[in-house]
């Protein structure tokens, strides 16, 4: 190819494969965006190469290592920050190899660069008591009350992403002959999947729409200013609701609440409830029954139920374990 062969697979690859093929969301195009204009920040002030002159020759696996180091070191990035950025870089080279095979080799090597190793924390999730505290705490009286109880009654009732939240429009609403309502989700990779709500969650969603003159097209939840609110906005007003409710709650003081956190406990609310694990991916959106399997790790009830159903071993059983020999010892000392 041309000496600016880098630039045009770059510029494919959002434009004809992301954008155009597989049609993945403005978060997921944003977020890859970000990973190449720190790439090519990396390669003008780190090793003089500008923008307009780089080829693929110079994008290989050294090159790459060495700027995930960058990231570490001087930009202070997180490991998860900087597998992200790693896949979205892997994801590029995979479109590099269908239409260059030439470079299947610089490839190769840059997919089998490992992601960091990031230590997965405790999941964090609400009790039932807990969710009562927080959506009794909403100050309903006032329209920005209203919209903060519907919010968390959202969060928690669907068990959907802070971005999906903030695009529900009046008509992804659906309202039935008999009073129930289902709620249309578009997630990520543009999947839709729709979740049946609670009468509770229904007659608000319902009377709020009415009090604010909602229509198909109008978003939700609105901001100050804005169309609809932004993560952020959720992000503060979840914070204002806990900070008030842990006065009278000591449990919420020592767990940091945040919009996931909300989807968190929708997952662990199902499972306690004895809906499998299937259903539960499906409720959640998740592409992968894996990415579900988390939940049941956490779930300390679960394992507690599984340990009464085994028998504790014999208190004299110890003595009838298994001594190895004077001569399988010295078998294994030879070794």
């Amino acid at each position: 190819m041309k000496n600016n062969d880098f630039q045009e697979l770059l510029q494919n690859f959002f434009l004809k494969w992301m954008m155009g093929q597989k049609k993945v969301s403005p978060s997921t195009i944003q977020a890859y965006k970000d990973t190449f204009r720190i790439l090519l920040k990396y390669m003008n002030e780190e090793h003089g190469v500008k923008a307009i002159s780089i080829s693929m020759e110079a994008i290989d696996a050294d090159a790459i290592i060495r700027f995930l180091h960058y990231l570490e070191n001087n930009r202070r990035n997180t490991f998860r920050t900087v597998n992200n950025r790693l896949a979205a870089i892997k994801s590029f080279m995979e479109y590099v190899s269908y239409e260059c095979p030439e470079y299947s080799g610089t490839v190769r090597k840059i997919k089998a660069i490992p992601f960091r190793k990031v230590e997965k924390k405790e999941i964090c999730y609400l009790t039932k008591e807990e969710m009562d505290i927080l959506l009794n705490t909403c100050e309903t009286k006032n329209p920005e009350g209203r919209r903060d109880y519907l919010m968390l009654l959202l969060l928690y009732n669907s068990g959907m992403r802070v971005s999906e939240m903030i695009s529900i429009q009046g008509k992804d609403a659906h309202f039935s002959d008999n009073g129930k309502c289902h709620l249309r989700i578009m997630g990520k990779g543009r999947k839709q999947r729709v979740v049946p709500l609670w009468q509770t969650t229904t007659k608000c969603i319902s009377d709020f729409m009415h009090e604010n003159g909602i229509k198909d097209n109008d978003y939700l939840l609105s901001g100050r200013n804005v169309k609809h609110l932004t993560r952020s906005g959720v992000r503060y007003r979840i914070d204002c609701i806990v900070k008030r409710a842990a006065t009278n709650c000591l449990s919420l003081k020592n767990k940091s609440v945040t919009p996931h956190v909300f989807r968190h406990s929708t997952a662990m609310s199902l499972l306690q409830s004895g809906i499998d694990i299937s259903t539960i991916a499906i409720w959640l959106g998740h592409e992968s029954i894996e990415t579900t399997h988390k939940y049941m790790v956490a779930d300390i009830k679960l394992k507690e139920r599984a340990l009464n159903k085994l028998h504790e071993p014999d208190s004299n059983a110890a003595d009838n374990r298994y001594h190895a020999t004077d001569d399988i010892l010295q078998f294994l000392k030879s070794l």
